[in-house]
Order: structure tokens, then sequence, then C-alpha cells
């Protein structure tokens, strides 16, 4: 319980999560520019949902989602869901992607984007790192932390790997009954670079072992699309050498310390990760 006190301000991934219950009263319209801006042809029309990788956390600034209840939060900058809605035949009608969701969470919104995902003949999202807790696991494996603490949650994070598959097959399976679009399940980058070397507030060796355990992260995630018309999206080799420690790195992560430990937007990509990691590799398979 000290360990959880001491590191409290990285406990989970995104903010507003805890403010966001999954009670929600009703879904308003998407915004009239995400409508009314697009030619009379024929569109693709998409939704996006999931948790922070999927509502640009890393990109500009934490905004309310217009179209959810207050607490749903968003990254108010450029990412691959602008990009792709920026296409002359793409039309977002849905984000409702929020900071924090879990597998479980995700699945609840579903039913309320039915009239959405009805129409939808594209569906992007990413799940499965809060069911994880990359935070608390980076936070415990960082000079912060202590060897023990680092075992423990590099212990515990493996064994809730199958529990994060099923689920994750589980939020699937209700989207996959929601739509007949496209849908695609984007992966995680790797966090850190350690080609490099020792950073200042992880040993190269301990990057590592967190990065193995995001590749397992992944491959749950991989394995969770089977049995459903979902495919599974790599960026990992995107984001390659564009980690945390790298000379160019895609990942944020606020170095004004101590006060920049509480920057929402830390282990999340930035505008770059998204739009020169993650919209490259989705643009591949629409």
């Amino acid at each position: 319980m000290a360990r959880r006190r001491q590191f409290r301000f990285l406990s989970t991934l995104g903010i507003g999560a805890a403010a966001l219950a999954l009670t929600f009263t009703g879904i308003a319209p998407a915004t009239a520019t995400a409508t009314q801006s697009k030619p009379q042809t024929k569109v693709t029309d998409y939704v996006n949902l999931g948790d922070s990788y999927s509502a640009g956390f890393g990109s500009g600034i934490p905004t309310q989602n217009p179209m959810m209840p207050p607490g749903c939060l968003q990254g108010s900058g450029p990412t691959h869901v602008t990009s792709l809605d920026a296409r002359p035949r793409v039309n977002l009608t849905a984000n409702a992607a929020c900071a924090g969701l879990t597998t479980a969470q995700i699945a609840g919104t579903v039913p309320l984007l039915t009239p959405y995902l009805a129409g939808a003949e594209l569906v992007t999202l990413t799940l499965g790192a809060n069911d994880l807790d990359i935070r608390g696991l980076v936070t415990a494996c960082s000079t912060l932390g202590s060897d023990a603490a680092c075992d423990g949650a590099l212990h515990q994070g493996n064994l809730a790997i199958p529990t994060i598959r099923a689920s994750a097959h589980q939020t699937l399976r209700t989207l996959d009954a929601a739509t007949r679009g496209k849908i695609l399940v984007l992966g995680y980058p790797r966090l850190f670079t350690t080609s490099n070397g020792d950073q200042q507030l992880i040993t190269a060796q301990r990057a590592k072992q967190l990065n193995r355990l995001g590749d397992a992260l992944n491959l749950a995630i991989k394995n969770s699309t089977k049995r459903t018309s979902a495919k599974f999206v790599s960026v990992t080799g995107a984001f390659n050498n564009h980690g945390l420690g790298a000379n160019k790195p895609w990942i944020y992560f606020n170095q004004v310390l101590p006060a920049g430990l509480n920057d929402p937007f830390n282990l999340h990509p930035t505008t770059d990760g998204y739009l020169r990691g993650y919209y490259p590799a989705v643009k591949r398979h629409i």
C-alpha cells in the first residue's frame, strides 16, 4: 500500500476513467464539422472507440470529448483518427474513445454507439493497456521504484495476460455483432529504445523487460481477434528506434521533474507518433 500511495500519480493510463461511469444516458450527435464538410458522394462512414491511444493522448492538450459524458477525455491535437477523417471519402461519424477505459468499459460503450456502428464501413480501436496498468508497471520498474516492486509487478503483469486476452476477445465479439464494418484493432508501440543504454528514470535492463511484457500484451490482443472479423494492426515496426531513449522519440514523457511526473500524456505517442507511426499503419489496411 505504501508504494501505491507513493506513486499514485502514475496509477492509471490516462485520466478521467474513474469519472466516466458506464451508466451513460446517451451520446450526443457527432459534431457538424464531421458530417457536413464532406462531399455528397459515397463515403466510408468511420467510427473510432477505445482507450487513450485511440483518444489521442499525447497530442494537443487533454480535452473533454464533446459527444460523450463528462470525464471522457481526448487529446486535442492531430492523430491517425483526424488524418483518416480528413481523407476525401472518409466520414468520422462517431469518436467515442476515452482515456483510461479498460476492455470491459469499452464493451460497455458499444451498445450506445449502435446507430453509428450499424452504418459504419470502418471501425478502429485500441484496448488492453489499462487492464495491464502500464503506468504502474513503468513506475515500479523505474529508478523511483525498487527491484522487489518491479519483479512483483512484472510477475503480476505476465499472470494477467491470459485474462486480458479473454476480456479483449469478448469486447471484440460484442463489437463484431454491432457492425458489418471493417474492424481494425491497433496494437501498442514498444515504449523504450534500449540501444542507447540506461536512461534517467529506467535502466536498459528494466526497459527491455517492460518491452517484452508489451510484446506479450500485443500478442494477446492479436490472438483475441481470432473467431471475430477484427484484424490486428501492429505498429511495433513503425515505432522502431522511436521509443523513450531514442534520439527522436515518438513517445511523450515530460522530463521536467518532479512536476512532469504528473503529466497525463506521459507514455503516449507524440503527434509524430500518431501521424508517422499509427496513421501509415492504419492507411495500409483501408
